[in-house]
């Protein structure tokens, strides 16, 4: 039997509002516009590509990035509550083995990058936003 290829797939960030994120007590909710998660999702493939494991300082390494796109096709249902739409960042990595083990184990569920923001108000109204 081959080694697996130990490659994943999945969303790094959608782009608008998180239609399963409710909107906070304030009235607020963190999101991305699509023009602005573009260029973070091209400034990380030009400077970070790092990825390390459940936010911890010191675990990165586990994965190499192999693909940092922008979807740019029709809606595609992940056949699990998740629906990754155009616009939104996609990333693809090799894990090494042990991220592999923990990506089997149902540990390891998605990316989440990590980095800074600058909060403002947003041109859009989210919840108009969510509406189709």
């Amino acid at each position: 039997m081959s080694d697996p290829q130990r490659y994943v797939l999945g969303l790094a960030y959608q782009a608008g509002p998180d239609p399963r994120i409710a909107t906070g007590a304030d009235g607020s909710r963190d999101f991305f516009s699509p023009e602005e998660l573009e260029k973070a999702a091209w400034e990380f493939q030009k400077s970070a590509r790092s990825i390390g494991l459940f936010h911890e300082n010191g675990t990165e390494g586990h994965a190499d990035v192999v693909e940092s796109y922008i979807y740019r096709g029709p809606d595609w249902d992940l056949g699990d509550g998740v629906i990754v739409k155009s616009g939104d960042w996609l990333l693809g990595a090799i894990l090494d083995d042990v991220a592999w083990q923990l990506y089997k184990a149902g540990d390891i569920t998605g990316f989440s990058p990590q980095g800074t923001a600058k909060r403002r108000k947003p041109t859009i109204d989210p919840v108009k936003a969510d509406q189709p």
